[in-house]
């Protein structure tokens, strides 16, 4: 058997290597064929057609043709700039500034602060990474039913939704679960983790204790502090005095009534009011000082003596002393002084109507009052209240002229000076609505228990700026000692002004 495979063997060398003998002989034919171009007569080549010989003659020398063609060669010149300037293409270069700011934006170490150190951490977005699952095929916000729906809502919950605060990063999120949840759905085969092939092992930090006492300095002596005295107490300068003063030259219409007492007209006209205060508060003692004038002025064009008349004149001297009592109520003692500063005329008359010092009124009274001074959430929004209480009050009426109509003011039988006792109630409002927008009210009332003297006093300003503000003011006044007139029949009197001007204070 064995003698059969090696036989088997041997022929099939035998026949592999006629094979290769063969090849080479034909390669060698060719080679010897094709490097002799003239013709040869070997006893192994026989020429069948002789006529072929002139047909080979007309073949041109490839040498001559390819002469002919090399004498039109020229070498290739290098392109003057005239040509690259068509060949080129222009590319726009970055300045180094633009590189830099290039370079800090793309740069994703640069996001996070200086003070942050990410040592041996890598943070990669998990979109990104090998894809992990989780099991969590059932969506979070999944329910049955709504616990919340028994607890109190907020009926304005409706209206608006509160915004998070990381919203930026819930969006992100929102995306990743949305693109995890899709190859879930659709390519299952592409996971290759799930959460039970993670490692279990946990990583514990390694806690460095450092002694703290280490960075502290060493005191080679001890220090003696019996001749070291302790700092100066600092007590800040307390200010007991605190002023106020507002300025307003305006423009304005004004309508009064036909029965008022100080006379006017309706009309077009210049209003001024400066006003002054300063308080002082120390401890429970408080003393407030104001001083207010008034005055407005218009033409006449009914009147035929006088250019022009004075519709409102008022110059008042005010000053309240208080002792703290409990809590927001003071004893007090109240002093008013009350005048006018020029003079003023009846229409088409030489007749005065009311001068300086005629007349002029003093009340001083004895009580209680009680002062809110409230701060809102706003801090333009303000509320001070003051209301004055004297139930012993004294009021004393002068003129030091007796040649104006007195009766107009309230005096009897022609006299100059008229006193009356009674009671006092005073209201001082100021309300700052916005920074915008401020309502001033005061209310006086006086009775002596036989006649009755109250007044009204509402302005609303409007300030557009700074420095122009608009201006309501309305005035109502009440006094049953002044006669009626024949053609009115109340003793009611009203003042209202529109203004609008310049305006300051501080």
């Amino acid at each position: 058997m064995m003698m059969k495979r090696f036989t088997i063997t041997f022929v099939l060398l035998l026949l592999l290597i006629c094979n290769s003998l063969l090849a080479q002989d034909t390669t060698v034919d060719q080679e010897s064929s094709l490097a002799i171009p003239t013709e040869v007569v070997t006893q192994d080549t026989l020429i069948k057609d002789v006529n072929h010989s002139s047909e080979l003659n007309k073949i041109s020398d490839i040498r001559s043709q390819f002469e002919k063609q090399n004498s039109t060669y020229s070498a290739p010149v290098k392109p003057g700039e005239s040509l690259l300037r068509f060949v080129k293409k222009d590319h726009a270069a970055l300045s180094e500034e633009a590189l830099y700011w290039a370079r800090f934006v793309r740069d994703a170490s640069l996001r996070f602060d200086d003070k942050m150190t990410f040592q041996d951490t890598v943070i990669v977005n998990p979109l990104f990474m090998p894809l992990l699952f989780k099991g969590n095929i059932l969506p979070k916000d999944l329910t049955f039913y709504d616990f919340s729906a028994l607890k109190s809502k907020d009926p304005y919950s409706r209206y608006y939704k509160a915004d998070s605060v990381f919203k930026d990063l819930e969006r992100v999120n929102k995306i990743e679960e949305i693109a995890t949840g899709y190859i879930e759905k659709h390519h299952p085969e592409y996971f290759r983790y799930s959460v039970s092939d993670l490692p279990k092992d946990i990583i514990k930090p390694k806690e460095i204790i450092k002694d703290p006492t280490e960075s502290l300095l060493s005191v080679s002596n001890e220090a003696n502090f019996n001749d070291v005295s302790g700092p100066g107490k600092f007590i800040p300068e307390r200010r007991y005095w605190k002023s106020n003063f507002e300025s307003a030259i305006q423009f304005s219409q004004n309508h009064v009534s036909a029965n008022w007492h100080k006379g006017g007209s309706s009309n077009l006209n210049v209003f001024t009011r400066n006003y002054l205060r300063y308080d002082y508060n120390k401890d429970k003692v408080q003393l407030t000082n104001e001083m207010e004038l008034k005055a407005s002025f218009y033409n006449a064009p009914k009147d035929t003596i006088h250019d022009y008349k004075i519709g409102d004149d008022v110059f008042r001297l005010h000053s309240n002393l208080g002792y703290k009592a409990f809590n927001k109520w003071f004893y007090t003692f109240d002093a008013e002084f009350k005048t006018q500063l020029f003079t003023n005329y009846k229409e088409n008359s030489t007749q005065q109507l009311a001068a300086l010092l005629s007349p002029f009124s003093v009340n001083i009274g004895v009580g209680m009052k009680y002062e809110l001074d409230k701060a809102f959430k706003d801090k333009h929004k303000k509320l001070k209240l003051t209301v004055n209480m004297a139930p012993a009050s004294f009021t004393y009426l002068y003129s030091i002229k007796d040649n104006i109509d007195l009766a107009r003011h309230g005096f009897r039988d022609n006299k100059r000076s008229l006193s009356k006792f009674g009671s006092t109630l005073r209201t001082d409002l100021n309300y700052n609505i916005s920074r915008n927008v401020n309502w001033q009210s005061r209310f006086y009332y006086f009775t002596s228990y036989d006649q009755v003297v109250g007044e009204f006093e509402n302005t609303l300003t409007l300030a557009i700026s700074r420095f122009f503000s608009t201006r309501i003011y309305l005035h109502l006044r009440f006094d049953d000692g002044v006669k009626k007139k024949e053609d009115i029949d109340t003793y009611f009197q009203m003042n209202e002004l529109l203004s609008f001007g310049f305006n300051y204070k501080w």
